[in-house]
C-alpha cells in the first residue's frame, strides 16, 4: 500500500484546506506585489499576473490541493466533506491577522466560532 492510502482521510482533507488556504494567501501576496487591477483590464494582464512568483506558487497550492481533495471525497459525502471546506475561511483570517497586517474583528472572530461549531456538530453526528 502506498503512504497516501494509510493517511487517514481527515489529515488528507485538513492538509488539503490548508493548502487551498495558503494558495488565497499567496495570491494576495502576489497581487499586492502586482497592484490592482480592474476586472476588464485583468484579461490583457493575466500572463504576467500568473507569472508573478507569489501566484505561480498559489496555483500550484491549488492544484495540488485539488488533487488531495479527490481522495477526501473518494472516501466521504460530499455533504459531509465538504462543509469543511469552510476551515479555510479560518485560516484565512489568521493568515491575514499575522501576516498581513488585517485587523481582527469581533466579527471576524464571531464568525470563526460559528464556523467551528459548525464543523463540530458535522463530526459530532454528520457522517453516516
Amino acid at each position: 500500500m502506498s503512504l497516501i492510502s494509510e493517511v487517514r482521510p481527515l489529515a488528507v482533507a485538513l492538509f488539503s484546506i490548508l493548502l487551498g488556504a495558503t494558495g488565497q494567501f499567496l495570491f494576495r501576496l502576489g497581487m499586492v506585489e502586482y497592484g490592482r487591477v480592474s476586472v476588464t483590464g485583468i484579461w490583457r494582464q493575466l500572463g504576467s499576473i500568473i507569472l508573478t512568483p507569489a501566484i505561480f506558487l498559489g496555483f500550484a497550492c491549488f492544484g495540488v490541493s485539488s488533487v488531495l481533495w479527490l481522495v477526501v471525497i473518494s472516501r466521504w459525502e460530499l455533504s459531509y466533506a465538504y462543509p469543511l471546506v469552510s476551515l479555510g475561511y479560518v485560516i484565512a483570517i489568521l493568515y491575514g491577522t499575522f501576516f498581513l497586517d488585517e485587523v481582527l474583528t469581533l466579527p471576524k472572530i464571531l464568525g470563526c466560532l460559528l464556523i467551528l461549531a459548525g464543523m463540530s456538530v458535522l463530526g459530532l453526528w454528520g457522517q453516516t
